[in-house]
């Protein structure tokens, strides 16, 4: 349980601090507080680099592609796990094709292999168009042998799953660096006898991360990092609560009063949320402003109060859905809620031109990052291998060159 679990619940504390009665102003000091804490390192935002979405496979020139939740990274290895994913597939006996119908978790790439329904044994990808999500189709090395349906899975294949080294865990670098020594890295033979764990090297390439010594295609990279955080509230999609249901009376003159029943399900739906509709024979209306649920009269109906636009029509509608949802918490709020307070109330006072108010939050501010700052750095520099030493006793360095 929270002090402060959702960012209304965080309005309301900052409102009721400091007497302001305008929710437009403060969410506006919360935005502009999020931009100082964008790069905050809290243990909530680390993702495990050892689940099957953050395991980057290599493509054909032995990049992997960035994640789309990355904030910044941590460390990458690789160890030679397997990766498997699966999703949802259609195709015709004896073609090589098949048509993803829903997207797999982890990122599709060439030579992966491919089992289930109507798929051949030991069939491979050999082409992927359409970016890998819903609705790409897949070349396979075999044609199909049946009528492909429900789940199809997908596992690395040969030397993507090498389990017995060598190990890499790779170092950062800048990006000139890591396409300067690729080339140079050419030149040499490939290492025989060298330990079963070495340092390699990444950067970012373009929307990419390159490595050294080369990775070949498939290979897989166990990516550990920081991820980024929503907003606070920020927009997000409709969820869809009920796929059918029927307008029935009508009252008012606008606003209108109207019942829906005949619906599927209404679990999730909650008294003050607002939810849109497809319209079939009934609609409610057109260019409304809002549709607002007032009663949860039953398992399957509601009453709604639409506002605006033209009158509601009686009949069936389809597609009722939640709509004009904002995110109402994230792992930042959940965790390090004293940064959203002194950071809102310093970007407050800044706005109200209260310079004395303003410099006293933005020194708490300083302090709680400092703290967590301070814990990172014990969990980096304490304990394990890595020691901090003086000058007197210097660090013993072993560094494997080869070439």
């Amino acid at each position: 349980m929270f002090v402060i679990p959702t960012a209304d619940d965080l309005v309301t504390f900052i409102k009721d601090f400091t007497g302001s009665t305008n929710d437009a102003e403060i969410k506006k000091c919360i935005f502009m507080a999020e931009m100082s804490m964008r790069n905050i390192e809290l243990p909530a935002l680390r993702c495990d680099p050892y689940a099957p979405e953050n395991i980057g496979i290599a493509d054909a020139n032995g990049r992997v592609p960035i994640p789309g939740d990355m904030n910044k990274p941590i460390l990458f290895f690789k160890q030679g796990s397997n990766v498997t994913t699966s999703a949802t597939a259609t195709g015709v006996s004896g073609q090589f094709t098949i048509t993803l119908t829903s997207t797999p978790q982890q990122t599709l790439t060439t030579n992966m292999l491919v089992s289930g329904t109507g798929i051949a044994a030991n069939s491979t990808i050999i082409n992927i168009t359409g970016g890998g999500g819903s609705g790409s189709v897949i070349t396979l090395s075999l044609t199909n042998t049946g009528t492909v349906s429900g789940d199809i899975v997908f596992t690395n294949n040969g030397s993507q799953s090498n389990t017995s080294g060598p190990w890499l865990v790779y170092d950062r670098i800048g990006d000139r660096d890591i396409i300067t020594q690729g080339m140079l890295s050419q030149l040499y033979l490939s290492p025989v006898n060298v330990p079963n764990v070495i340092r390699g090297k990444f950067s970012e390439v373009a929307n990419k991360y390159q490595f050294l010594p080369y990775v070949a295609e498939g290979d897989l990279i166990n990516l550990y990092y920081y991820r980024a955080w929503q907003l606070l509230f920020a927009p997000q999609d409709d969820v869809l609560i009920s796929a059918t249901g029927s307008v029935n009376p009508i009252s008012g003159s606008g606003p209108w009063t109207i019942s829906i029943t005949g619906m599927t399900d209404i679990n999730g739906l909650n008294v003050g949320d607002h939810i849109t509709a497809t319209a079939g024979t009934g609609s409610l209306g057109t260019g409304f402003t809002t549709a607002i649920v007032t009663q949860l009269t039953s398992s399957t109906s509601i009453q709604v109060v639409v506002t605006g636009g033209t009158s509601p029509a009686g009949g069936t509608i389809t597609n009722i859905s939640i709509t004009d949802l904002t995110v109402q918490t994230n792992q930042v709020l959940q965790t390090w809620a004293e940064g959203y307070v002194y950071a809102t109330l310093r970007e407050y006072y800044i706005k109200r031109h209260n310079a004395e108010d303003a410099a006293i939050y933005s020194q708490k501010f300083e302090n709680a990052y400092s703290i967590v700052e301070d814990q990172n750095n014990l969990g980096k520099w304490s304990g394990g291998h890595t020691k901090l030493t003086s000058v007197w006793q210097p660090r013993i360095y072993r560094n494997y060159a080869y070439k």
